[in-house]
């Protein structure tokens, strides 16, 4: 399919997509709170529950039963996606709800996700924030890539950690097929693994170099987007040093893996009384502001900020 979703429009809101390899890892809660901050901040922000299959964004806000959702958007019920923005507790902050999503909703197919991205794009917010649905499904990927940041967050578990590479690497590939001229690079890169240097391709960086000596063009268009392809990395539950020091074993990982450099935006201390919040369904910048992972995720916020001023 030589079709490409939207990533953005001028002046548009700055999209943040929230991911991650497995569940149960706080995508959800980092998603609400780093919503709940950067309006805090004096930004018009809107949190998109994008995981139809298991939207919970409502009941951690303690938004009671949307009257209208984001699946009524995608089934032509409403005009708008801003027609089923709803307001939450927190100053500037709106929700767009997935709950009360049909089967046949969880899974939208490429038109209805470039309607949501377009109508994203137009919404009267500085900021849009994306929870997205655990797992390395195409449609959560192609969220993942478009946002102007996509933030995989993990937790110091052997499982997690596994999920998340896999996680990588899939949206690794996934970027790489938007490569142009994608006819003659499909062709290189089937020549690279049909060869003798097959053997020799052990990474995706591998395979981006043995395409550039069979095809210089293709091999530059593969590099190019590759160069592109900058997640951002969120190391959750931390409670101790090496943890901590689990983000940047990954960020190593990542470069010598894929050449590509990943940001580590920092670790979010294991802090029960984030439990508490989640069990008064208020954001935990709202009810306990002065706990250490609100602290963390301020530092979160602030790298988040200052790569887009570098990048201005």
């Amino acid at each position: 399919m030589n079709e490409e979703l939207n990533t953005s429009v001028p002046n548009g809101p700055r999209i943040w997509a929230i991911g991650g390899g497995k569940g149960g890892v706080g995508k959800s809660v980092i998603a609400t709170n780093l919503a709940a901050t950067l309006s805090r901040a004096g930004n018009r922000v809107v949190l998109v529950d994008a995981d139809l299959g298991g939207a919970n964004l409502h009941t951690l806000l303690g938004v009671p039963n949307p009257k209208t959702s984001l699946s009524d958007f995608i089934s032509k019920k409403v005009p708008n996606l801003s027609d089923v923005m709803t307001p939450t507790q927190v100053d500037n902050l709106w929700l767009v709800s997935g709950a009360r999503a049909l089967v046949d909703m969880a899974n939208p197919n490429f038109s209805q996700k470039g309607k949501i991205l377009r109508h994203i794009n137009t919404l009267d917010a500085d900021h849009v924030v994306l929870d997205l649905g655990a797992g390395s499904a195409f449609n959560v990927l192609d969220f993942f890539l478009v946002a102007r940041k996509g933030i995989l967050v993990v937790v110091p578990e052997p499982t997690s950690v596994e999920n998340a590479y896999h996680f990588l690497k899939a949206a690794f590939f996934r970027k790489l097929k938007r490569a142009e001229p994608r006819t003659q690079v499909r062709a290189a890169i089937e020549e690279v693994m049909k060869g003798s240097q097959r053997k020799n391709v052990r990474t995706p960086r591998d395979l981006i170099s043995r395409v550039w000596a069979v095809d210089p063009e293709a091999g530059a268009a593969l590099a190019a987007e590759a160069s592109e392809f900058r997640p951002a990395l969120i190391v959750n539950r931390v409670d101790n040093p090496r943890h901590q020091q689990l983000g940047e074993d990954m960020v190593t990982a990542c470069r010598e893996y894929f050449g590509v450099r990943m940001q580590l935006l920092g670790g979010l201390p294991n802090d029960q009384v984030v439990v508490r919040s989640v069990i008064e369904q208020r954001p935990a910048t709202e009810f306990f502001p002065q706990i250490p992972f609100v602290t963390a995720l301020h530092g979160v916020v602030d790298k988040l900020t200052y790569a887009r001023e570098r990048s201005a």
